[in-house]
């Protein structure tokens, strides 16, 4: 565990802020007070806690409701948050419990019982920060394999593509160039769709709309999965009207995907 865990005490009783630091003294924690909900929902981003000790009688605004902010902020929802009462009602903990408290301590607290539920509170944001970091690092990793993977099938589009326009290519390839060529479409279109999952989960997506007929779809269906129905012994036919009738708006994003 590291040594220099942040836990920050609210309670507006200087007693019983003295008390709380007596019993740290053994432990090389950081400590930070708030006397009031105000207080404490200011100092949050400096002081960064990894467990809050709250008391739930505070003057302007009550445990409850300052546990329930915390838990509906994605800022600080991940912080344990022990809620120290001298409630003892079972309606009390329940109430607690659903405005998303971690855990409980009674009044008055108990040295062995404050320092183990504690412990048991920093092991857990540990845990969370470390696989906050470890998805961070896969996400990172994800963007970076997409990114180098754009030069070489770049090349294989434009060689792929050079080839089909070359007369003295035989004419037994052709067949197979059109498939390495459509296949590479295909990963592209793999490889854009990852990009616009990413912008999606960062909130940059951008929808442009485009028109687009039915029969366009269907021919990108065909395309897209006629190798795959020849490996399996299956004949696709499409009924192509030569009047496609309306156009349809539809997201840039979405293009290229498979309709079945």
């Amino acid at each position: 565990m590291k040594q220099n865990s942040t836990v920050l005490i609210v309670d507006d009783d200087p007693v019983a802020r003295s008390i709380l630091v007596g019993l740290f003294h053994r432990d090389d924690y950081e400590l930070a007070f708030a006397t009031n909900g105000s207080e404490m929902l200011a100092c949050l981003p400096a002081v960064n806690p990894d467990v809050i000790l709250l008391d739930v009688m505070l003057p302007d605004m009550d445990g409850f409701e300052l546990c329930h902010r915390l838990k509906t902020d994605e800022r600080w929802q991940h912080i344990p948050i022990i809620l120290v009462t001298a409630l003892e009602g079972q309606e009390d903990l329940m109430h607690g419990f659903e405005a998303g408290a971690n855990d409980f301590l009674h009044k008055p607290v108990n040295d062995v019982e404050l320092r183990a539920r504690v412990r048991s509170m920093l092991r857990i944001k540990k845990q969370y920060d470390e696989l906050q970091v470890a998805l961070r690092l896969r996400e990172d990793l994800a963007r970076m394999i997409v990114h180098d993977m754009r030069s070489p099938l770049t090349a294989i589009l434009g060689f792929s593509e050079l080839l089909l326009l070359k007369s003295s290519i035989a004419c037994e390839c052709v067949e197979d160039v059109q498939k390495i060529h459509t296949q590479a479409h295909r990963l592209n279109s793999f490889l854009n769709d990852m990009l616009l999952l990413a912008k999606m989960e960062e909130n940059r997506l951008i929808l442009h709309r485009s028109m687009i007929t039915i029969n366009q779809l269907v021919k990108q269906v065909d395309k897209s999965h006629k190798i795959i129905a020849q490996s399996k012994g299956v004949n696709l036919i499409f009924n192509y009207r030569r009047n496609p009738g309306k156009y349809f708006l539809m997201p840039t994003c979405f293009k290229g995907c498979s309709i079945i």
